[in-house]
């Protein structure tokens, strides 16, 4: 008794040795990423976070919370394209737990990402989501959270008066609950909104508060933001030097910490101030040490920015050729992406230094598509908002185009001295004459829709705000539905379009890292499964006998494959199912399996006696050959697996077709098949007697 108790206790003692060992390896893996990205190394940070992304799926040997912690890591370092595959790698773990406190926080977690790279509509999907399940489980932390990042999203796209209301309501409940970080982030959003509306007073009013509440608290990169946006705020007041003072010590405290973002944001602003002063080429050096990471990170609307300041440093040099090429790439960006506010930014630039080169007829066909732009900018959703932006604009612009022109004309009547001085000169002031009267004129139309469209506006708050609410509450039950398949309860089309790019990317990316493709299982394996003669069972039985006939089928099949394969419900009677983490040699065994079951199996149809089914196969490997392209490789996979499924229907039904893979050399009798997808050769299985036996489509044709 005591050897067996002592045996005991050893053995309970041996127990957790295991999994400590394996928690220490995932924090040393996380820590590898991290001292990565604190060496700035971070191409090598994205291949690590991938490689141990792709093993940790292979091996399971990651936790969720292992996954976040990581997305996290990558996020603060704006790393935004691979922190979301690894948001995403961790909201399926969580998601197959269950947990739906975590699945929220990951799902805010990639709308930060996709706001940072300018997927707004994708963003937004998320925080919807995000929101049913805060809504469900009644945390309002969470709502508050969801609030501030849906305002930003909001604020991003120019929706001013929209992003207003929920960055109030989730500053409303960090101030209650004396959440001192999270309310000073909101006063510094709302800041930013008046900063927009030109209420430059206001807006100081609200960037001091933000500052204020974390003055003694706060962590040196918020303090080294809020400055960062007091600056701002002086460079557009006209305040240079109290703008370069303020953004330089904001640059001191951000470089104390490691959110590179916001140093690049900080970097762009001191370089905007400093070509104000006229320290054009140190401003200018700036800018494009900022441009540079924007265009490293993805952030279109860093970007966009450092674009629109670095022609503006051209225009100051007088360097037009170089402004005008900044502004047109700058207007080709807005333009495919639907930013008709950067469209207007950019344009304007162009219009200058049209004006400034003496190009008169194109800085009329600039200013008559200003004009579109802007009558496109009050027809959209948030137009009272940008109408009150859009008249301090328009001064503005309509003084620096007169001064333009003005100093034109100065240069064109020298000009016409030594060469035809009447002739320059009148053209000079009809065409002066004409742009003053265009102006005037577009100043009085738009006052006219303004007034209009601001009393459309008030009449329709009301019937918009009850559609809105109508729509969330019919959104939770759309989400729930549009993904799964009513009658089997399979996932359908629209689920497989959503996960297939990942898992042929996350598949490619593994047989790149494990050349031993044989013993590894790296591959997507894809099988087309039709149920043969099942019209002569809706004719025979009725249509409500094939619907059960349907959904025992699919009992069937969660039989034969695994939890983690998908299995879709094609349409009609195909099943289409993606076998994820497998091996290729394991095609035929799966097939013949699937072929058994649905064989041996009797299926209860409501009558007096179960009936008994057959199912043809048609299967390969995804992709049968090598292809880096998503469209390409899936169109090419279904293409081959349909054409082996009709292969094994024309062959005698109750069995399967397939290829296992396509060979690198030309074999010297190639089947049909290879023939018409053009492979070099490729191993074909098959349930008939032997390859030979199988009659391919093609044949009928001859």
């Amino acid at each position: 008794m005591r050897v067996l108790l002592c045996a005991l206790l050893f053995a309970m003692y041996l127990v957790p040795i295991r999994p400590a060992i394996a928690i220490n390896l995932n924090n040393s893996e996380i820590t590898n990423v991290e001292n990565l990205l604190k060496a700035k190394k971070y191409t090598d940070a994205d291949s690590k976070a991938l490689l141990l992304l792709e093993q940790a799926l292979q091996q399971q040997h990651l936790s969720a919370d292992a996954f976040s912690t990581l997305g996290q890591l990558l996020q603060n370092a704006s790393r935004f394209e691979v922190s979301k595959a690894i948001f995403n790698a961790a909201l399926e773990r969580y998601t197959a737990e269950g947990n739906l406190d975590k699945i929220a926080s990951t799902l805010l977690q990639l709308a930060t990402s996709e706001r940072n790279l300018s997927n707004y509509s994708t963003a937004m999907t998320y925080v919807r989501r995000a929101m049913s399940i805060a809504q469900i489980e009644q945390d309002d932390l969470l709502k508050a959270r969801l609030n501030l990042e849906l305002g930003i999203i909001h604020q991003d796209q120019g929706e001013i008066e929209t992003a207003l209301e929920p960055l109030k309501q989730a500053l409303r409940y960090f101030r209650e609950n004396k959440m001192a970080n999270e309310m000073s982030l909101s006063l510094l959003r709302i800041g930013d909104i008046y900063s927009l509306l030109n209420q430059a007073a206001l807006a100081h009013t609200y960037y001091q508060d933000a500052f204020d509440s974390i003055e003694n608290t706060g962590t040196p990169r918020l303090l080294g933001i809020i400055k960062a946006r007091m600056g701002a705020l002086a460079l557009k007041v006209g305040d240079i030097n109290q703008a370069i003072g303020t953004i330089d010590d904001a640059l001191t405290l951000l470089l104390s910490t490691d959110d590179v973002g916001a140093i690049a944001q900080a970097k762009m602003l001191l370089g905007n101030a400093l070509v104000e002063s006229g320290d054009v080429a140190k401003g200018r050096e700036l800018l494009k040490e900022a441009m540079q990471f924007a265009r490293s990170s993805g952030q279109a609307k860093l970007m966009k920015e450092g674009r629109l300041a670095l022609s503006q440093a051209y225009m100051k040099e007088q360097s037009f050729e170089l402004a005008l090429a900044e502004a047109r790439t700058g207007t080709i960006d807005a333009r495919k992406n639907r930013d008709i506010r950067g469209q207007l930014s950019f344009l304007s630039i162009q219009l200058s230094a049209f004006v400034s080169l003496g190009e008169f007829k194109k800085a009329l066909d600039i200013q008559s598509v200003i004009q579109q732009l802007r009558e496109r900018l009050l027809d959209s959703e948030n137009r009272s908002a940008i109408e009150g932006l859009q008249a301090e604009i328009e001064l503005v612009r309509q003084s620096r185009t007169l001064e333009k022109l003005e100093e034109s004309k100065q240069l064109v009547l020298a000009q016409a001295e030594r060469e035809n001085l009447q002739t320059t000169l009148f053209w000079s002031v009809s065409l002066a004459a004409l742009l003053l009267t265009f102006l005037v004129w577009s100043r009085y139309k738009q006052r006219q829709q303004t007034i209009i469209l601001r009393r459309e506006v008030r009449q329709q708050t009301l019937t918009l705000q009850e559609k809105n609410q109508e729509l969330e509450r019919a959104y939770k039950t759309l989400e729930e539905v549009s993904l799964r398949d009513p009658l089997t309860g399979l996932y359908n089309r629209h689920y497989l379009e959503s996960q297939l790019p990942g898992e042929i990317r996350r598949s490619q990316f593994s047989v790149k890292q494990n050349t031993n493709a044989n013993k590894a299982k790296q591959d997507l394996l894809c099988l087309l499964i039709d149920i043969d003669h099942f019209k002569r069972i809706n004719d025979d039985y009725g249509h409500m006998a094939g619907d059960k006939v349907l959904s025992a089928f699919a009992n069937v099949l969660k039989e034969v494959f695994r939890q983690t394969d998908l299995i879709i419900r094609w349409g009609g009677e195909e099943f289409l199912v993606v076998c994820r983490q497998s091996n290729r040699e394991e095609l035929p065994e799966l097939a013949e399996r699937c072929r058994e079951m649905v064989a041996r199996t009797s299926f209860d149809i409501g009558q007096e006696a179960p009936i008994n089914i057959t199912c043809s196969i048609g299967f390969s490997l995804l992709p049968p050959d090598k292809e880096d392209d998503f469209d390409a490789a899936w169109k090419r996979t279904f293409a081959v697996v349909d054409y082996a499924l009709y292969a094994t229907k024309l062959s005698g039904r109750n069995g399967w077709v397939g290829v296992i893979e396509t060979l690198s050399s030309h074999r010297a009798h190639p089947t049909l098949l290879d023939t018409k997808f053009n492979f070099p050769g490729s191993r074909i299985a098959t349930s008939f007697n032997n390859v030979a036996s199988i009659k391919w489509p093609d044949t009928l044709d001859k």
